[in-house]
């Protein structure tokens, strides 16, 4: 679609030559179909993209349009658990221009009062806020040039976690006493003691299950001797110490990790910076044949290669004889002995 601007309107009163041949030009600038264009032209060649602003934004060639306008999360959900409250959202996925979410919280159901407490690459975010905490939260896409989109929604998710369980039964035992025919307390509503509202449910203080399949679990603090796990989504993992046997990580962020003693097989690594590197026998290229192909560095210091290409200046010494073979840019040396006494100059004289 092409849109003109509008054609100028015939001059019938008199004006200055100056003037009129001023406005001539002008005329024929807008009435030019190769003069000016419009933000709507400009808009349609797919060069241009509308940001956050409204300002007209190059589009760089192969960059996808809609990194430009991340769209807002959607599907917002918080569970509350014994001391946390774990959010999930979907969307994350819209197209490879998503960088990360940023997850805002507040204490009242008010986007403005709310305050960015961290991010993620995911869709699923915990945030840990102890024993009977409440929040509400909000979630918004960044996409790789750091452009914001708008949150899920303008009010705010509502999350919860269940009040302290040390608290609660010493309420109930309180409340209700310790003698009772049941091992347990139950509640079949939520119930208020000492203006504390525990929820409605079954409180036991000691349970042995034989066998049992629970739904949803919320465990503040869980000893587990022997777990089989077919299928886990961990948010959030903090492990004193692990023993691993075989692990198999499709794709992980790490940030900092100590490794104390690695045998890794096979590496492959895109990009690496490595401030200290020592290695125990040699260092080679894939390719290396000995005496005929590729290169190599031993640890005592033996390199062979097919070519080598020197900026500086290649000084090569006898270790026991001290004399030395000195190749710069202009000339060659030679000295001898540990005194350093110039036998051969070859090349620059001067």
């Amino acid at each position: 679609m092409t849109i003109r601007a509008k054609p100028l309107p015939t001059i019938s009163t008199a004006v200055a030559p100056d003037l009129r041949r001023f406005l001539d030009r002008l005329r024929e600038t807008f009435e030019d179909p190769n003069g000016l264009v419009t933000k709507t032209e400009l808009l349609d060649t797919g060069a241009f993209k509308n940001n956050n602003a409204g300002n007209l934004k190059y589009v760089e060639p192969g960059e996808e349009t809609s990194y430009t306008a991340p769209p807002a999360p959607l599907n917002l959900a918080a569970t509350g658990a014994m001391t946390s409250i774990t959010l999930t959202w979907s969307g994350v996925n819209y197209n490879s221009g998503y960088a990360y979410t940023e997850v805002w919280r507040a204490s009242a159901d008010n986007l403005g009062a709310s305050v960015l407490i961290g991010t993620t690459t995911s869709g699923m975010y915990a945030d840990a806020v102890g024993s009977d905490a409440a929040h509400y939260y909000w979630v918004r896409f960044v996409n790789v040039l750091n452009d914001k989109g708008p949150f899920n929604a303008t009010a705010g998710v509502a999350g919860s976690t269940s009040p302290d369980l040390a608290y609660v039964f010493s309420q109930l035992t309180a409340a209700y006493g310790v003698s009772s025919d049941a091992p347990f307390f139950q509640l079949t509503s939520n119930t208020t003691i000492n203006g504390v509202v525990i929820p409605a449910g079954t409180y036991i203080k000691e349970a042995k299950i034989h066998s049992g399949q629970i739904t949803n679990a919320k465990i503040g603090a869980l000893a587990v001797d022997a777990a089989k796990i077919a299928n886990a989504t961990i948010v959030n993992a903090k492990i004193a110490d692990g023993t691993i046997e075989t692990a198999k990580i499709k794709d992980a962020n790490i940030t900092t990790a100590k490794i104390a003693d690695a045998n890794i097989t096979t590496a492959k690594i895109a990009d690496a910076q490595i401030t200290n590197a020592k290695i125990g026998n040699t260092i080679q290229s894939a390719a290396y044949v000995n005496g005929s192909a590729g290169w190599k560095i031993d640890k005592a210091g033996a390199m062979e290669m097919n070519n080598a290409t020197f900026r500086g200046t290649l000084d090569v010494a006898n270790a026991a004889s001290g004399s030395r073979l000195k190749i710069s840019a202009t000339k060659i040396e030679v000295f001898e002995g540990s005194s350093g006494t110039p036998r051969v100059v070859i090349g620059d004289l001067s």
